[in-house]
């Protein structure tokens, strides 16, 4: 017998919630500092390496859900915190000598960091510092404008799409 159309929303709507979940239990226990550094870079190059082919995925998957507006929204969900854990993770391992930025002491401090980035405030409070820290926070800029208007627009619009 399968599941009413209900219990198969909410059951998706806890993988998504699993899937956050996972990612940011990852990103606050996982050894990014020390010897242990090049976790949080591998963490992070792979969630932004990523992020492209499983956004494919996700609208792919809106195109022939039965439920495309709550796919296209779980789709962004998880995909804006794959791109924020992996440029956190990313910027905390890259500064594990404290040479890159200025200001960023704490994991939490780089989610901060990125999330102002990613929202295009920019307090000033926390800055690059270094080269490489300067490059990456560019490919960020430069990441975020392109990716989060392009997957937003073609995950909500294939949604609309599909519900027509």
């Amino acid at each position: 017998m399968g599941a009413t159309g209900s219990t198969r929303r909410r059951r998706a709507g806890v993988g998504a919630a699993i899937q956050v979940a996972v990612l940011v239990v990852a990103y606050a226990v996982l050894p990014f500092r020390g010897e242990w550094w090049w976790v949080g870079a591998l963490l992070g190059t792979a969630l932004l390496v990523g992020i492209i082919p499983l956004t494919v995925r996700r609208v792919r998957a809106v195109l022939v859900s039965e439920r495309p507006l709550v796919e296209a929204a779980e789709a962004l969900v998880v995909l804006l915190t794959m791109l924020l854990v992996g440029f956190a993770a990313l910027y905390y391992a890259m500064d594990r000598l404290h040479g890159q930025f200025s200001g960023l002491d704490t994991r939490l401090d780089s989610m901060y960091f990125t999330v102002t980035t990613l929202s295009t405030v920019g307090f000033g409070d926390i800055t690059a510092i270094g080269q490489k820290s300067r490059a990456a926070v560019t490919a960020q800029m430069l990441f975020d404008l392109a990716y989060v208007g392009i997957a937003a627009r073609v995950l909500l619009t294939a949604a609309r799409n599909r519900a027509r």
